[in-house]
């Protein structure tokens, strides 16, 4: 059961450089959290449900080193409710938008949680140009799910969604569009030459289907780390070493 509950779980500061804020995409506002300067801008895409303060001081860490940038998704945190489904095309180019309305221009290094990694590889499918690397941390493998029996996905959707119920209503769309979502990330076109690190988590013990994430991409590495799928929060000294390196490859 611990992996089913790892894959359904599948940022004020003082500082004169951060800035928090709000912006406006075809009328529906999104907050969002600048910091740090830099050419390369960090985004960090949070799993299912989890605002921008699930990040901790991690961004503001890596404020540091680079731009730094991140976002509440429609319905989560301070953002506005959700106009359009949440699949991933709706997600990825609401992201979009709000990054050329806020003038985040790329190259981006995505740092992406759990269902976060669904994002931030369609993301790059679309944009590639605009990608300069990816760390996908305890990311959901679709390859999980479909190897599932139907009896087992039936299982698994209806623990999901009893889980899901102790949140609002507007906490559980991305949980409830999660068997459409699956569909995207099929055949995605990613550069095979794109730096890319993924983290599994000891916990969730879903390695061998992680894996899979990054089969034929030449330049990604794949670590195993002792821990939760809140991985960033057990190892924090190492994730940030792991962005300092693809900034800089």
């Amino acid at each position: 059961m611990k992996i089913i509950f790892s894959i359904i779980l599948i940022v004020l500061c003082l500082r004169p450089y951060c800035q928090e804020r709000y912006v406006a995409v075809e009328g529906q506002k999104f907050r969002i959290k600048t910091l740090g300067t830099g050419e390369i801008t960090v985004i960090f895409e949070s799993g299912t449900s989890d605002s921008l303060e699930a990040w901790g001081s991690l961004p503001d860490t890596i404020a540091q080193y680079a731009h730094v940038f991140l976002y509440d998704r429609a319905d989560i945190g301070k953002s506005d409710t959700s106009r359009q489904e949440r699949i991933i095309p709706n997600i990825v180019k609401e992201l979009q938008n709000i990054l050329k309305v806020a003038e985040i221009h790329p190259p981006y290094v995505f740092v992406c949680h759990s269902f976060g990694g669904f994002i931030c590889r369609y993301f790059t499918s679309q944009y590639p140009d605009q990608v300069k690397g990816l760390l996908l941390l305890d990311p959901t493998p679709e390859a999980y799910y479909e190897q599932m029996s139907k009896r087992e996905q039936k299982k698994f959707i209806k623990y999901g969604d009893e889980l899901n119920k102790i949140h609002p209503p507007r906490l559980r769309k991305e949980w409830n569009q999660f068997v459409p979502n699956l569909a995207y990330m099929k055949n995605l076109s990613i550069p095979p030459d794109l730096p890319i690190i993924l983290v599994s988590a000891s916990q969730t013990d879903l390695y061998q289907y992680q894996d899979k994430i990054i089969s034929g991409l030449s330049k990604a590495i794949h670590v195993k780390l002792e821990g939760t799928h809140y991985i960033q929060r057990d190892h924090p000294d190492l994730i940030i070493e792991y962005i300092k390196d693809l900034l800089i490859k």
